[in-house]
């Protein structure tokens, strides 16, 4: 027999709610939220241990012969809308425990991105889904960067953001040149004494340095690559979006 809940003052609902908008909250309690069916079901099938699964009962028959041995809950119209982030919620929910990241993998990694302050989250999700299309499985990021469990960055990832080994560093500038004396190729994106991306070969194991949206990568970094580079476009244009030039530079840089 299934447990319903009923209540939007639920202490499971508030607990659900508060993970979805709080990102010290997230990392605090190492759990975090997830909605929609596809992303719901897409993060348990890629082994991520369930804490609460909400379903509305529809929902819950469409998918019950994977949830068996799962913590779900079915919940009300009124908690549905209570954990729901628009209108168009679906009533599929989820907490979940978060995975530690392996620093082994990030160095021993043929291929790798780096990502300094990149703080939209639409961007951080896209650059992520990317990522993990192109093959780079093992991703740095700064500080001050989207969370990775925040529901835009899951949603717009495609979940790539939890498959994904991410491990957070707080110096990025020395972060990179420890890289590039382990023999990575550190490939920075810039303006000033480039090269344009292509004109030159460059070898695995390879770092892609990916800068802020507004300011791009910080001197220090810049500094700290081996290589700087410059993506080819027409003049009309300054630059490009983080996500667009991140996409560019893990394609070019595939080693494939």
């Amino acid at each position: 027999m299934l447990n319903v809940i009923q209540s939007k003052d639920n202490p499971k609902v508030k607990n659900a709610v508060k993970l979805s908008k709080d990102a010290k909250f997230r990392a605090e309690s190492g759990m975090f939220f997830a909605s929609t069916p596809k992303v719901v079901m897409d993060i348990l099938s890629a082994g991520f241990t369930a804490e609460s699964l909400f379903f509305m009962q529809d929902e819950y028959d469409i998918y019950a012969d994977r949830l068996e041995n799962q913590p779900v809950y079915i919940i009300t119209d009124g908690v549905n809308q209570k954990l729901s982030e628009d209108k168009t919620s679906q009533g599929v929910f989820g907490i979940f425990r978060m995975k530690k990241p392996d620093i082994n993998k990030i160095f021993s990694a043929p291929k790798l991105i780096v990502l300094e302050d990149v703080q939209d989250p639409g961007n951080m999700g896209a650059i992520m889904r990317t990522a993990l299309a192109f093959g780079y499985e093992n991703i740095a990021i700064s500080t001050k960067c989207a969370d990775i469990y925040s529901p835009k960055v899951l949603r717009s990832s495609m979940t790539a953001s939890v498959k994904l080994n991410v491990y957070k560093v707080k110096d990025i500038p020395t972060f990179v040149k420890d890289l590039g004396e382990k023999g990575f190729s550190t490939v920075a994106t810039c303006l000033e004494n480039s090269k344009e991306l292509g004109s030159e070969k460059i070898s695995l194991p390879v770092a892609v340095l990916i800068g802020n949206e507004g300011n791009g990568l910080s001197a220090d970094t810049i500094a700290a690559s081996t290589h700087k580079v410059k993506i080819p476009m027409s003049e009309q244009i300054e630059s490009l979006n983080a996500a667009v030039s991140a996409s560019v530079m893990m394609w070019e840089l595939r080693g494939e």
